[in-house]
């Protein structure tokens, strides 16, 4: 039974007579005051949606639904407890209890054995600027509102054997404990804006982690080695961080890094051992060119550039890409080809020879503007015709850009390398690299060939 977003709902009747009902949903009802205590005696039901149920006061005490795997009460603001015996349904997988009243997180869920999702943050997702407007009206927790995690309960959230997704974010956590490496199974987390200084040494020890978010964990200032699979790690606005440790081996693979308004990040690094490169990462600084062109000097030094980009044509590996995105107004001297206008002309050399070509580098300055679709970088060959890169555009850049529209009136830089070569057997006198979509102010190219490393 779905009946969402029905406005004009202020309470449900009795479903005492409908012990079959398996799914009810009342997402958005908000101006659903009470729900009927039968509710929570529907054996059957396994999916229980009441998320954004805003002026919702109450859930049942009662409550015998044996059979119940998600429990959604998100965004139901004024809802500040759940009964107990919420910790006897075995079967349940999934709790979100995120900008709801609840002040603690209560102590049965530790009992969950089965639960493999638990949400429990202060604050609705950061959103760009052109939202707040929408999302006022509607309130958010205060900050005397926010959730608070005791130490002994974030312990116990440990032994949960099947948990893959928790989301404890601004939940004022001062200390992550060393028994988080208990959670074996983790492929999410998000602790974001919270207190806590440093992570335990045995974070690293999460082998199943893709996804992790500390944005706005201001006081945040060291980090250990990071899990191997991780393949999402948001920093941004950690503006205390000043170390991330990294694996003498694959310091970030391929992973999407994101280190925006992370001032103290980068700025005295030192290199034990040569580190290979990674797919994506996103810095920006606020503060000047040459302190930008410092931070990225120093970002390339971290990841194992000794010297400068052209090691990255050196490296042995299955990667092929490095794309860096950061606030500033000009590209780094290294391109050969330049241009003011969105496509930069790059003449062949007159002993082209295909078998001697490594890959190439563009750079380009852009106005950050908010868009649905990016069309991205594509290369083009003597007569106009696209046949290498069409529309290249990664998904973490897009990313990076929503993120970034309140600084739309800024100057963007993207640096993009690669040492794929598929297609350029064809290439004819001379090539035209284009970005599409973007007002830009520089943009600069350069071929590299064996003669170059």
């Amino acid at each position: 039974m779905k009946l969402r977003y029905c406005s004009n709902l202020t309470t449900n009747p009795d479903f005492s007579e409908i012990t079959n009902l398996k799914e009810l949903s009342l997402e958005g009802c908000v101006n659903l005051v009470s729900v009927h205590p039968s509710i929570g005696m529907l054996k059957r039901l396994i999916v229980l949606n009441l998320r954004d149920c805003k002026r919702l006061q109450n859930f049942p005490l009662r409550v015998e639904m044996d059979a119940l795997k998600v429990l959604n009460l998100t965004g139901c603001l004024k809802v500040d407890q759940l009964p107990e015996a919420l910790g006897r349904i075995k079967s349940l997988t999934g709790l979100h209890v995120d900008r709801t009243a609840i002040t603690e997180l209560p102590s049965f869920v530790s009992s969950l054995i089965n639960l493999e999702s638990l949400s429990f943050g202060g604050q609705v997702r950061i959103q760009p600027r052109w939202w707040s407007s929408i999302i006022a009206p509607f309130g958010l927790l205060s900050k005397q509102q926010h959730p608070q995690i005791p130490r002994s309960v974030m312990s116990s959230l440990a032994g949960l054997p099947k948990l893959k997704y928790l989301n404890l974010s601004y939940c004022n956590l001062e200390e992550v404990p060393e028994c988080i490496a208990g959670l074996s199974r983790l492929e999410v987390l998000d602790l974001k804006g919270n207190n806590f200084t440093s992570f335990p040494r045995s974070f690293s020890q999460l082998s199943q982690l893709q996804d992790l978010f500390l944005n706005g964990c201001k006081k945040l200032e060291v980090l250990p080695e990071l899990p191997p699979n991780l393949s999402l790690f948001n920093a941004s606005d950690c503006t205390s961080l000043r170390e991330v440790s990294r694996s003498s081996e694959d310091p970030f693979g391929f992973r999407f890094n994101l280190f925006s308004n992370c001032p103290n990040l980068f700025k005295n690094v030192t290199i034990d051992s040569e580190g290979s490169i990674s797919k994506t990462q996103c810095l920006d600084s606020s503060i000047t060119s040459q302190s930008n062109i410092h931070q990225l000097s120093a970002f390339l030094e971290y990841l194992g550039f000794r010297t400068n980009i052209r090691e990255f044509f050196l490296q042995d590996d299955v990667r092929n890409g490095l794309d860096i995105i950061y606030q500033g107004n000009s590209i780094p001297e290294w391109f050969t080809s330049t241009s003011t206008e969105n496509h930069v002309k790059v003449e062949l050399p007159s002993d082209w020879c295909y078998d001697k070509f490594r890959g190439y580098g563009t750079g380009v300055v852009f106005k950050c503007r908010w868009r649905n679709i990016y069309e991205g970088l594509s290369v083009k060959n003597f007569d106009g015709a696209s046949w290498i890169k069409r529309r290249y555009f990664p998904n973490s850049i897009g990313y990076y850009l929503d993120q970034a529209i309140g600084i739309h009136e800024s100057y963007i830089i993207w640096l993009h390398y690669t040492r794929d070569r598929w297609g350029w057997k064809n290439a004819k006198n001379f090539v035209t690299f284009c970005y599409e979509d973007f007002e830009v102010k520089e943009f600069g190219a350069r071929l590299i060939f064996d003669e170059d490393l």
